[in-house]
């Protein structure tokens, strides 16, 4: 028995290991051949749903969980999980209904109260915020479920117009993560060659002939909450572009070739390169052969001047947002990896200004076809956008007008919300941060005091 038992726990644990690799069929067979796979262990069912999201195969992800849930008793992460994928899918009534079940059986189950708040407000003096203050200050709890606690109270707050109220739950969320030491002393950074790669840098080091196959990717570029979800909304309704997720191909290509060599000679060895790695690190999307992948990574906008060397026919779209709106949006976000700076205000000030400056390089450097996007513009007029950024990135013009809005308008805007693919574009939350401007005063002040610090270098 010990012995079933380990090779069991081994063969789970390459599974999930394929998962986090992207190697979705492979990880599907492997379930496949497990002979407990039917049975009632609900992560095995939840590994072969998710395997099947992987591959794009929702319809049958969905059967796969409500199998799950028969056979499983109805288990209140299979309930989240299958919740959190009709978010995704746009089914707003079906989403609310496994999360307010999750919650029935699991009161303690704190990514179901997010997931519901998509959806519906939570009231402060209700049975759900209270369950999230015991929650929050119970310190035999995990850290990351208290901070997850407190931000959810900013939310619930924030949301029924009690600001100072929410504005202390975020703060002391914010302090949470830091005194983890998860952040530290982190500071946003891009490329320490990012200000060499100048226009006449990149005439220097023309390509002679381009590389192949060509680059498979769109990048749209910017901070997290800038609204590169919204223009990855957009431009995947042209049939030839798909959303390829966080592929930071930028950031992967800067990796290969920053190894302590001169830049010079990085860059006179890259143009002469024929052969191009960035397709071998881009997912198949089925059903979508010749299709550009639009790549979200925000760790490719410090980097992006190793593209512009290797493939500088690659499409980019700059994502900007008012600065104050952006950092509150950044401040209030719950962020489960990365973006580091943004539990501190005035390291998120500082952040918001040097991409901001990098962008601008950019513009003026890169010989790819860029696009600029004003959040503003883009929610006041997503129609005029859309068309904008297809011909200028060079596609055929969509045939017909599209409806930009979804068919479910469940989805409720609030700043830190990552899924804004799922509802209606609205300018509902141009100004939001005015609300704010006393507490955002330490983030304005690093703003201002990084715009006007020459370089690109940042702060030290």
């Amino acid at each position: 028995m010990p012995e079933q038992r380990n090779d069991r726990e081994t063969s789970v644990e390459a599974i999930r290991a394929d998962l986090r690799d992207g190697a979705f069929s492979r990880a599907l067979k492997a379930i496949g051949d497990l002979p407990e796979h039917q049975g009632k262990d609900p992560e095995l069912w939840s590994l072969k749903a998710r395997s099947l999201q992987g591959l794009w195969r929702f319809e049958e992800a969905v059967a796969t969980y409500r199998q799950a849930l028969e056979r499983c008793d109805r288990h209140p992460r299979l309930l989240l999980q299958l919740g959190n994928l009709y978010t995704r899918l746009g089914c707003g009534e079906e989403a609310v209904a496994c999360f307010e079940e999750a919650l029935q059986r699991a009161p303690a189950l704190i990514d179901a109260y997010r997931g519901l708040l998509n959806f519906r407000p939570i009231v402060p003096d209700s049975l759900a915020a209270r369950r999230l203050v015991i929650l929050s200050q119970d310190k035999r709890r995990p850290v990351a479920i208290r901070t997850s606690a407190f931000f959810l109270l900013g939310e619930i707050h924030v949301d029924a117009g009690m600001d100072e109220r929410g504005f202390e739950f975020y703060q002391v969320a914010n302090r949470l993560v830091l005194e983890s030491g998860k952040a530290g002393k982190y500071e946003y950074r891009v490329s320490p060659n990012a200000a060499a790669m100048t226009a006449e840098f990149f005439r220097r080091h023309a390509r002679m002939q381009r590389a192949q196959p060509p680059c498979p990717a769109l990048i749209v570029a910017g901070l997290a909450r800038s609204g590169k979800s919204l223009v990855e909304k957009l431009l995947t309704e042209h049939p030839h572009i798909s959303a390829g997720g966080e592929l930071a191909l930028a950031r992967s290509l800067a990796t290969h070739l920053e190894h302590g060599a001169d830049l010079e000679s990085v860059a006179a060895w890259v143009v002469r390169q024929t052969e191009s790695p960035l397709a071998q690190w881009c997912p198949p999307v089925p059903g979508t052969e010749g299709t550009q992948l639009i790549d979200t990574s925000p760790a490719n906008l410090g980097r992006l001047g190793y593209l512009g060397l290797l493939h500088p026919e690659a499409p980019i779209v700059f994502c900007r947002r008012d600065a104050m709106d952006l950092g509150v949006s950044l401040y209030f976000k719950n962020f489960r990896s990365g973006h580091l700076f943004s539990n501190d205000l005035a390291r998120t000030g500082r952040a918001v200004a040097l991409a901001e400056k990098v962008m601008d390089h950019w513009l003026t450097a890169l010989p790819n076809p860029i696009v600029d996007v004003a959040y503003e513009t883009l929610v006041r007029d997503p129609q005029g956008v859309q068309s904008r950024m297809i011909e200028r990135l060079g596609f055929e013009p969509l045939s017909a007008k599209q409806d930009t809005e979804s068919k479910e308008n469940y989805w409720r805007l609030f700043p830190s919300r990552s899924a804004d693919t799922v509802g209606t574009i609205s300018p509902e939350l141009i100004g939001f941060a005015k609300r704010f401007s006393r507490h955002l005063e330490p983030m304005a002040k690093a703003y201002t005091e990084e715009m006007a610090r020459p370089g690109l270098a940042g702060a030290q």
